[in-house]
């Protein structure tokens, strides 16, 4: 019978395979005595051999020895990769809106938990997409120590986390190779690298790949019931910190049940996800409850009504271009698995793979890419798993099929990941400059909003003004319901007196309205304030298009504002984005002595 020490270790790692990390030691070396014996037998004549003498081989330093394969480690370079593919996109552009609107909110609710002051709660409950008491304090506070620079690397910091977790369940799962190209597969992904958001969506990523990470743990560790407790509670923490959650909640409840299913059998696997489910909704209703949060899944998941339909071609084309490297080693790994395994293990590879398509069918539902790449995160976190078994696979067969050139094809597959993870990380710097930069905005708009009393209005661009501005805490001063820019309920042939009435009877201290730029269009120099009425630019502002096509009563409330003698114009400037060049324009009433 072959020895324990002398029994193959498998290919790929196997489930919890452990490579040895070192040649067997010498029986000649083992104990005090046989040390020394050794030392001088092997020492050739007229060289000296003891401690600290020339030519001596001085033992490595088991510490260093440590950090050295902490360090070139396959995951530490991958999460290295990935942080600085983030990093390089956190200074590239101002706050867009969401980003602005949920650290706004956190300063604002931190500040009634400290100080008692209010915070427009009414919003936050009923308007967010996750509950307005987890995401916005924590980004919050992150903002305080580090700036919008601080908030965003706090996202990375969970997408990080959460390809370590990936590593880790895979490397329990599937074994460490393919655990090593699953988590390359999701760090160098689009959605991942460009999700270095300010916003809710990397800690709800984070939050659900733990609740499945402590599924894997319960499966293969001692106190199996308080990891199932776990899982739930980061699970319903992770749909109430963004309801967008909600999609993936059935898989990590399934997948738990297949990782169970081989340890525990049918029967107390079933018992296991029946409490996994069942202290997720109590977990889950307490949150939401608690935030006051239910009219917000309301508005957002169960009755959403926002137009922002799309053709099924371009949310096809988005999920491609976003995952499609990931859903086609996925669904192939599903696919192989389907023929090469056993039962068990090959329910739990194709959950995975098809765990690819859960959140493109949510998006198909309905009826839009809007966000999608956000969204995907999600689902792509899973579907790496069943990818790296994929790739392993085709690997394998290329190798047999060319006379076991392994290299040669392995050599190729990280060329084609290193430049798909070069255009997943373009097409992050992409969408990072979309949005308007607000750089020049902000400077013009500080100061007027400092030294004017009233209402501020600031159109679509309101929640940036008020993250920028110190006027945003005063949050009741921007609560304008009544000049609308789209007034649909009143005939467009009475805008004009419609937003007269409105300035006279509204009181509002700085207006700010956004257009878009014709390239002909001259801006004037810095430094003219107020700009006189017969300027170029005063003239020409009336004729400008809206920025945004949902405002079409900018050109009228700019006539408006143009003929009334108490409005002056303060400040134009550049508000540009990577596809519009835009522009804005800054009214400050100075009511006649």
């Amino acid at each position: 019978m072959a020895s324990e020490a002398s029994a193959p270790v498998p290919a790929g790692g196997g489930p919890g395979a452990i490579a040895p990390s070192a040649v067997p030691v010498p029986p000649a070396t083992s104990g005090k005595a046989g040390g020394r014996h050794a030392a001088t037998r092997t020492s050739t004549p007229g060289t000296p051999a003891g401690p600290g003498m020339p030519g001596a081989a001085s033992p490595p330093d088991p510490g260093q020895r440590s950090r050295w394969r902490v360090l070139l480690h396959p995951l530490t370079i991958i999460c290295a990769i990935q942080a600085g593919c983030s990093l390089s996109l956190v200074w590239s552009n101002t706050a867009f809106t969401d980003e602005a609107d949920y650290l706004r909110l956190g300063h604002l609710i931190l500040a009634s938990w400290l100080h008692g002051k209010s915070w427009p709660a009414t919003y936050g409950e009923k308007i967010l997409s996750g509950s307005p008491l987890i995401y916005p304090p924590v980004g919050a506070m992150a903002d305080s120590l580090g700036g919008l620079a601080g908030a965003r690397i706090l996202s990375i910091a969970f997408l990080v986390a959460a390809t370590i977790l990936l590593y880790s369940a895979a490397r329990r799962l599937l074994g460490r190779t393919e655990a090593v190209i699953a988590a390359a597969l999701w760090a160098l992904s689009e959605p991942v690298i460009r999700l270095a958001f300010a916003t809710y969506d990397p800690m709800s990523v984070f939050l659900a790949a733990l609740a499945a990470w402590l599924a894997v743990q319960a499966g293969h560790r001692n106190r199996h019931g308080a990891l199932v407790t776990a899982c739930a509670a980061a699970l319903a923490l992770s749909t109430a910190t963004a309801y967008s959650g909600l999609v993936i909640d059935p898989v990590v409840i399934a997948f738990a049940f297949l990782v169970w299913l081989p340890r525990r059998g049918v029967r107390r696997a079933c018992y296991s996800t029946a409490w996994l489910t069942g202290a997720w909704l109590v977990f889950f209703s307490l949150i939401i409850t608690v935030s006051r949060s239910w009219p917000g899944i309301a508005f957002s998941v169960v009755n959403r009504k926002v137009n922002d339909y799309q053709s099924a071609q371009v949310i096809l084309g988005d999920v491609l271009i976003y995952s499609g490297l990931i859903i086609v080693a996925a669904l192939t790994g599903a696919v192989i698995a389907i023929r090469a395994q056993d039962g068990q293990r090959r329910a739990l590879l194709v959950l995975l793979g098809g765990t690819a398509l859960v959140v493109p069918a949510a998006q198909f539902y309905v009826r839009t890419g809007w966000a999608l790449d956000k969204h995907l995160a999600y689902g792509i976190w899973f579907a790496a798993m069943a990818a790296g078994y994929g790739c392993l696979m085709t690997v394998r067969w290329l190798s047999a099929s060319l006379r076991d050139r392994r290299g040669v094809v392995a050599l190729v597959g990280v060329a084609a990941l290193i430049l798909a993870g070069a255009a997943d990380r373009q097409l992050a710097s992409v969408t990072f400059r979309a949005w308007q930069n607000a750089d020049a905005f902000i400077a013009s708009f500080k100061p007027l909003a400092a030294r004017s009393g009233g209402l501020i209005f600031a159109s679509g661009q309101k929640r940036v003004a008020q993250y920028y501005t110190p006027q945003g805490n005063q949050w009741w001063r921007w609560k304008v319901t009544d000049l609308p820019l789209d007034p649909a309920k009143v005939p467009r042939a009475e805008w004009y007196s419609y937003y007269r009435a409105r300035l006279r009877s509204g009181q509002y201290g700085v207006i700010a309205l956004f257009y878009d730029r014709p390239a002909s269009l001259k801006l004037p120099g810095s430094g003219q304030s107020p700009i006189p009425r017969d300027a170029p630019i005063a003239a020409e502002l009336p004729g400008l298009a809206e920025l945004k096509s949902n405002e079409p009563g900018v050109t009228v409330l700019t006539r408006v504002l143009t003929h009334d003698r108490e409005y002056r114009l303060m400040a134009v400037g550049p508000y540009d984005g990577l596809s519009q060049a835009g522009l804005f324009a800054i009214w400050q009433r100075v009511p006649a002595a």
